[in-house]
């Protein structure tokens, strides 16, 4: 019905008949094309088939007051819009987008800084600090000022390649570049879509990080367990190493955040705070409290056992998850250098760290053939196949049984009873 062509576009009126509603009509929308780039304005109007062949001519008042809200707006906003920036030579669906009053955004950076904004005012530092680096890093190759259609195969090929260039770890580009991949799919209404999105097979594959050895030997955590610490910091570090390690495998962001209502019946029930908002079904960890981690907790826990007290003291008066996550971080940055002292002198592997706690703890088990079921229950891994749904989860006994086994001294004459 209402259709106007520009140089490598066009706009026009049309009908959505991929689904109807319960009326069996359609949504119209907009339509603009832009050099191969399509893009679709609903504008919350439903007719049906029969309607929508009527639209044009019809004197039926629905249609006839439609027409009289479409044509104007077509002519005096859309088409007028669109006019204006081809004069200026400055037309993009984005700098459409601003005219419509539809976004502010119009720059790969500008999608950034609005993700970066809200994670943090949703206390989603972490991922806001991850969001952040990407960004800090495309600006450095690409500037301040990146429009989406700049982003094609070929600019991520050259973008990967000066990072390597740089010497940035491969898991650390795969994680910017998935970054950005997140920020081009907006949720489900991408920016750049069909032959213009640049992810996918025959165009940019993301890259992985390559594996590398990054588990202790279970002789090996007995022997930083049994190292005679220097002072009592280097001791609060190393004791903390462990406690993760024994409590399988959980990380420092959970850990500290671990208060005394989390302790029943002798274990400890926690949800990660990393899958907390990502995963629908939300499902407890439970770590039954051994030995090592009731001696660590009476050291270094908070004297009070108050049921809303933490049990560690690392986030006592804190107020905001920000002073949470800098707290946190601290004490991380200060435990990985201090078992990375700890490691050099001992004789033990390069490059140990907190993750190298939760690591090892998975790989041990796993060579002591205990079920990989199991384990993945205990890292919190969501992902769950069908099968397995059909069965409950691991008994008390069954989960001290298991995470004894890191307790034994001869760990190569080990093997779970399964």
């Amino acid at each position: 019905m209402l259709k106007y062509e520009f140089t490598n576009g066009s706009v026009s009126l049309f009908i959505d008949k991929r689904r109807a509603n319960k009326e069996n009509a359609f949504p119209l929308k907009w339509r603009v094309y832009y050099k191969r780039k399509r893009t679709d304005y609903p504008i919350r109007v439903f007719l049906t088939e029969e309607e929508w062949e009527l639209l044009p001519t019809s004197k039926i008042k629905k249609l006839s007051d439609l027409r009289k809200e479409i044509i104007p707006y077509f002519n005096n906003v859309l088409v007028k819009n669109i006019n204006e920036l081809l004069r200026n030579n400055s037309f993009s669906i984005e700098q459409f987008n601003h005219n419509l009053g539809k976004s502010d955004i119009l720059t790969v950076n500008d999608a950034f800084n609005v993700k970066i904004k809200s994670l943090q005012e949703n206390d989603k530092i972490s991922n806001s600090i991850i969001y952040q680096c990407s960004l800090n890093s495309l600006e450095k190759f690409a500037g301040e000022k990146i429009s989406f259609s700049k982003i094609t195969p070929k600019f991520l090929k050259e973008y990967q390649q000066d990072m390597e260039k740089n010497e940035i770890r491969r898991s650390t580009i795969g994680m910017y570049v998935r970054c950005l991949r997140a920020i081009i799919n907006n949720n489900g209404e991408p920016y750049l879509t069909d032959a213009n999105y640049p992810f996918g097979k025959g165009k940019y594959i993301v890259p992985t990080g390559s594996g590398r050895e990054m588990a202790l030997q279970l002789p090996d955590i007995h022997l930083l367990e049994a190292y005679d610490c220097d002072d009592a910091v280097t001791e609060q570090c190393r004791d903390m190493w462990l406690f993760s390690f024994y409590c399988s495998g959980a990380n420092f962001n959970d850990i500290c955040k671990f208060k005394y209502k989390n302790i029943k019946n002798g274990e400890i029930y926690f949800i990660r705070q990393k899958t907390k908002s990502t995963t629908q079904d939300q499902k407890d960890i439970v770590v039954p409290i051994l030995e090592p981690m009731q001696k660590i907790i009476d050291k270094h826990g908070n004297e009070s056992t108050d049921k809303e007290n933490y049990i560690f003291p690392f986030l006592n008066d804190t107020n905001t998850e920000q002073e949470r996550f800098l707290k946190t971080q601290n004490l991380i940055r200060l435990t990985n250098k201090k078992i990375k002292l700890i490691a050099k002198k001992i004789g033990l592997m390069d490059g140990i760290s907190t993750y190298t706690a939760r690591h090892s703890y998975a790989t041990i088990l796993a060579k002591l053939r205990v079920p990989e079921s199991f384990i993945a229950e205990q890292l919190g891994h969501s992902k769950r196949t069908v099968t397995q749904n059909y069965f409950d989860s691991y008994t008390k006994e069954e989960r001290v049984s298991f995470n004894s086994l890191l307790l034994q001294s001869n760990s190569g004459k080990m093997e779970a009873d399964v």
